[in-house]
């Protein structure tokens, strides 16, 4: 889960293993490797889109892990409408390929995207037929924050996220009138959480962070929460 990881080596025989097997939704994250250049980051993204294709649902392309460095200079209108439009035809050609339903493809941003980033980011998907929009990543801001860890690099989930992931939401919604599904995340470890996010436009929500402090309970108690009303 998230990067850096293990790679598409190690994931393949754990998705392989699952076929057949699940009545869940499967998601597949596809990245490029640390040391591609940007110039030449929509070769990894289709190598990985190509080993996995088989056995997700959908594809969640990720071009906002802070794990990686330069990642985030991918949602630039310029590199991400290029990079998009190139898995839109490899995943047509792979679903062809196979007699397989097309799998959809759902882009995954940053929470710090300024107003007209994310305008540039909501062309690009709209301009190249992308499925949907993940809201958010993790974030690199620490605002509030006063452990002694808060310097530690990489993203920060969780609790300080909400907020932030939940405006960008309503964000988009409000922008795009919901011609882009939004899976909403960031932040949610309560029924509260997932109709905040749900309320400001999201089609779904996703957990993470919280599943370490509630346990695989924790969507079913949420369910019952959210019934409940």
């Amino acid at each position: 889960m998230g990067f850096p990881n293990g790679g598409v080596a190690a994931a393949v025989p754990r998705l392989r293993a699952l076929a057949g097997r699940r009545d869940t939704v499967l998601g597949v994250s596809l990245g490029k490797q640390k040391e591609t250049p940007l110039a030449e980051a929509a070769a990894d993204y289709v190598a990985v889109m190509r080993t996995v294709y088989p056995y997700a649902d959908y594809l969640a392309v990720n071009i906002s892990s802070p794990n990686t460095p330069g990642l985030r200079e991918l949602q630039g209108g310029r590199y991400l409408e290029a990079l998009l439009a190139e898995l839109v035809v490899e995943s047509r050609a792979l679903a062809a390929q196979a007699g397989i339903a097309l799998r959809p493809l759902w882009v995954k941003i940053a929470p710090e995207l300024s107003s007209a980033e994310l305008d540039e980011v909501l062309a690009a998907l709209l301009a190249a037929g992308a499925d949907g929009i993940i809201a958010t990543n993790t974030t690199l801001a620490r605002d509030g924050l006063r452990d002694t860890h808060r310097a530690e690099a990489g993203g920060l989930s969780g609790r300080p996220l909400r907020q932030r992931s939940t405006a960008l939401i309503a964000a988009i919604q409000q922008r795009t009138g919901g011609a882009l599904p939004i899976i909403g995340v960031g932040g949610v470890a309560t029924a509260d959480d997932v109709r905040e996010k749900l309320d400001a436009g999201a089609a779904v929500v996703q957990l993470y962070s919280a599943l370490v402090y509630g346990g695989p309970r924790l969507p079913g108690r949420i369910l019952r929460g959210l019934a409940d009303r």
